[in-house]
């Protein structure tokens, strides 16, 4: 290894040594990485992949002491993830509402790998466009599977419960994760059409409301949907999916049971 970083790079500035899983390298060779950082080769660079680098050794200290960048990764959870979708979208010099960046969490998982991945795919997609929209995803990310899951939503919305079942149990056979998806989209919806309440109030028609909720060219039945769902019932709705989440995290009820009811009660509105 310290041969390797005092050896002079060929047609580049400096030789990179990268150590994967290093814990048991840096537990077995302190001393002499230690030593390595009084004198640290001038146009080497060693990375160290560790589980743990505890901030009060010596190495710590003295990596930090010599400008070595120590960068810790940790899993994000919850709305941090949301923000740092936000913040990828960003990296790319697009615009992405935090709900929209929820949405695409409650889809992909929180593997924020993927996430960059899916992120990147978006904003190849939407070309000169400066933003990102729920439609964007929903056409990019695991289109044919999501489309069926916001179709299942709209079915229900609408009062078509046989047809809201129907694309459900279609997805539900093809996607294991398809019930957490289902979830997450549905609540979006609900936002959504709370929003759309709220601009149908101050007096915005449903051609100006459509394309601010995700309803593109979809004016009569975002009309349809706002005539059947009051904005009390969807509030209702939204405890309903909360309290679902809650058990299925505590082991009380089973996702797949629990959203197809959400999705017959939604659909079963007077």
């Amino acid at each position: 290894m310290l041969d390797d970083l005092a050896t002079l790079p060929l047609l580049a500035p400096r030789r990179v040594v990268l150590i994967r899983q290093a814990d048991a390298f840096v537990s077995a060779h302190r001393q002499t990485l230690e030593r390595y950082l009084d004198r640290p080769a001038p146009t080497g660079t060693l990375v160290l992949e560790c589980d743990s680098f505890p901030r009060t050794t010596r190495l710590f200290k003295m990596a930090s002491a010599v400008g070595g960048p120590i960068i810790e990764c940790k899993q994000l959870f919850g709305g941090a993830l949301a923000d740092y979708v936000v913040n990828e979208a960003s990296r790319f010099g697009k615009k992405l509402p935090r709900a929209v960046a929820q949405l695409l969490v409650d889809l992909v998982g929180t593997d924020s790998g993927m996430l960059s991945a899916e992120v990147e795919k978006l904003a190849l997609y939407v070309g000169q466009r400066p933003a990102i929209s729920a439609e964007d995803i929903a056409a990019v990310v695991a289109a044919t599977r999501e489309e069926k899951i916001f179709a299942a939503v709209d079915a229900a919305a609408t009062g078509r419960a046989a047809d809201a079942l129907r694309l459900w149990r279609q997805v539900l056979a093809t996607d294991p994760e398809a019930a957490y998806k289902a979830l997450g989209g549905l609540t979006w919806k609900l936002r959504q059409w709370l929003a759309a309440h709220r601009r149908r109030h101050d007096g915005a028609t449903p051609s100006e409301i459509a394309p601010r909720v995700g309803g593109w060219g979809r004016e009569r039945e975002l009309e349809t949907v706002l005539a059947k769902l009051s904005p009390a019932q969807a509030c209702r709705l939204l405890a309903a999916a909360a309290e679902l989440d809650s058990q299925v995290k505590s082991g009380l009820r089973s996702i797949e049971n629990g959203v197809e009811a959400l999705l017959l009660r939604l659909a079963t509105l007077d």
